[in-house]
């Protein structure tokens, strides 16, 4: 029920179950700590990685033909000697892949994988954080926070769960919500990194909203209540079926 669903209370569980609160409660913090679901207070939601418990690495990536799209696109924004942030996640990933060796770039990642896949690439990498999460392969934490708020980046490219039909982008998990809303603040260009999948969905901490976004890269065409979203917000779409995307203002904040 939990993986099928954006969130579920323990009351709907019991109700559903005809058990105790206690057992669900119990139940779900079994689950939560095998990593097949995150708690929050008062019930649960799917695990960040996709409800499977296995972390990002060993994650078979959904719709990669459609992320490896969005990343080809998305690189020629940058320029070269750019400080670089890639967020964690697959499609951030997929960026990293197809980084032109002709550039060189100032990168740092919150993510063990990416820092990995960035290293082939572009030699030394500056990795933040405290602590990895086993469900998203996330680096979070104070030390990660407190680099962000003192660093500026060139480009970020962002991940998120979701994008909201009111244009808030949201994720599972508090500690990765507070990462990306600082990779926000610090970004001269920030660049949301999507597939189709997380349009129009919802999930647990809103940490921005596309207003804080420069330029938005999916595979996707947009409904026309969402292009509206982003065209009040003043974004540049990318959509990859469209070579030259529907062109916005990307002025720097």
């Amino acid at each position: 029920m939990v993986n099928n669903s954006d969130r579920v209370t323990v009351e709907e569980l019991t109700e559903e179950f005809g058990v105790s609160g206690a057992t669900i409660r119990r139940d779900l913090a079994s689950l939560a700590e095998d990593g097949l679901i995150e708690r929050f207070h008062g019930g649960a939601l799917p695990a960040s990685n996709g409800s499977t418990g296995r972390t990002q690495a060993q994650e078979t990536v959904t719709n990669p033909s459609g992320k490896r799209a969005i990343a080809e696109r998305a690189v020629g924004e940058l320029s070269d000697g750019d400080a670089v942030f890639f967020d964690t996640g697959p499609t951030t990933m997929e960026v990293a892949k197809v980084l032109p060796e002709s550039l060189t770039l100032l990168v740092a990642t919150n993510s063990p994988e990416n820092a990995f896949e960035l290293r082939e690439t572009c030699g030394d990498v500056k990795v933040v954080g405290d602590s990895l999460r086993r469900t998203s392969d996330a680096l979070v934490g104070p030390s990660a926070e407190s680099y962000l708020r003192k660093t500026n980046f060139d480009v970020v490219f962002l991940e998120t769960d979701a994008i909201q039909s009111d244009g808030g982008l949201s994720v599972s998990n508090e500690d990765e919500a507070r990462i990306k809303s600082l990779l926000c603040d610090g970004g001269r260009l920030v660049i949301l990194v999507a597939d189709g999948s997380k349009v129009e969905r919802q999930s647990f901490r809103e940490f921005a909203s596309v207003e804080d976004v420069d330029i938005f890269v999916t595979d996707a065409p947009l409904s026309e209540e969402m292009r509206a979203v982003f065209d009040r917000a003043n974004v540049q779409v990318l959509d990859v079926l469209n070579a030259n995307g529907t062109q916005r203002s990307t002025d720097s904040r």
